[in-house]
């Protein structure tokens, strides 16, 4: 099967896949050790969501837009995960830049830390790259 989660991205399904990852990882951190976290299916990284993939079914108004309107004060939990999401739009008149699993990731990990990415998809495998930069703590498999 061809997925391309471009069509999706930001859905309520994200917001609680993302919402979680973002709670574990914060766990995570309480420990003095490093971990390393492997995401095999890891996609693009970050998504337009005005791109006239994402628009041909805007989920993401249903999700993502959705817990960005809601009371901040109910979602304390979800602070580390909505910030970053608010910082990759700060200079966007609207919601437009989603964050997937490995933007995620790499913006809550710390120094010592390690993401391990896997994508199969040769587009996707390419913009993963170029969203993750140089960073020396991830490691991209294709």
């Amino acid at each position: 099967m061809n997925y391309r989660h471009l069509f999706h991205a930001g859905n309520f399904a994200d917001v609680l896949k993302h919402g979680v990852l973002a709670i574990l990882i914060e766990a995570l951190k309480t420990k003095d050790k490093p971990f390393a976290l492997l995401d095999t299916h890891a996609g693009r990284g970050r998504y337009d969501l005005m791109s006239d993939e994402a628009q041909r079914s805007p989920e993401f108004r249903g999700g993502i837009a959705r817990l960005l309107a809601a009371d901040p004060t109910r979602l304390a939990s979800l602070k580390p995960y909505l910030d970053l999401v608010r910082r990759l739009n700060q200079d966007e008149p609207a919601l437009r830049h989603y964050p997937g699993s490995p933007l995620i990731a790499q913006a809550l990990m710390r120094e010592g830390d390690r993401l391990l990415l896997v994508e199969k998809h040769p587009e996707e495998a390419a913009a993963l790259r170029r969203a993750m930069g140089r960073d020396p703590r991830v490691h991209l498999h294709e």
